[in-house]
């Protein structure tokens, strides 16, 4: 047991800092009143692929929140993967430059009512 909790540690972690990031976000928000900008670039940090997703559909849709809620999990699946291939700290390195990227298209082609 020990040994699967191990391989699922970043995949724990995903799940748990998701809701904190959420808070953090509601927060932000002003509780999801009026339009603080700050909120917009704490999620287009965060939360940057569901920020993207606007580009398309111009607002938030469902499945927009459900690939916010998904993605630490999912960052997390990958590193443990990773982990047990022996290559953990490359993919930290990749996972850390494909967001990082994601933050600044997040920027550049999220819905005009995303921008300040």
């Amino acid at each position: 047991m020990a040994t699967a909790s191990f391989r699922l540690r970043a995949t724990l972690l995903g799940v748990l800092v998701t809701p904190v990031f959420l808070f953090i976000m509601v927060m932000a928000s002003g509780g999801g009143h009026g339009t603080n900008y700050t909120y917009y670039y704490l999620a287009k940090i965060f939360f940057p692929w569901t920020m993207m997703s606007t580009a398309v559909a111009t607002y938030l849709t469902p499945l927009s929140f459900l690939l916010g809620i998904a993605q630490y999990p999912i960052y997390g699946i990958i590193l443990d993967r990773a982990r047990a291939n022996g290559r953990y700290w490359p993919a930290v390195r990749a996972l850390v430059a494909v967001h990082f990227v994601a933050i600044i298209l997040a920027g550049a082609f999220s819905s005009r009512s995303f921008m300040p």
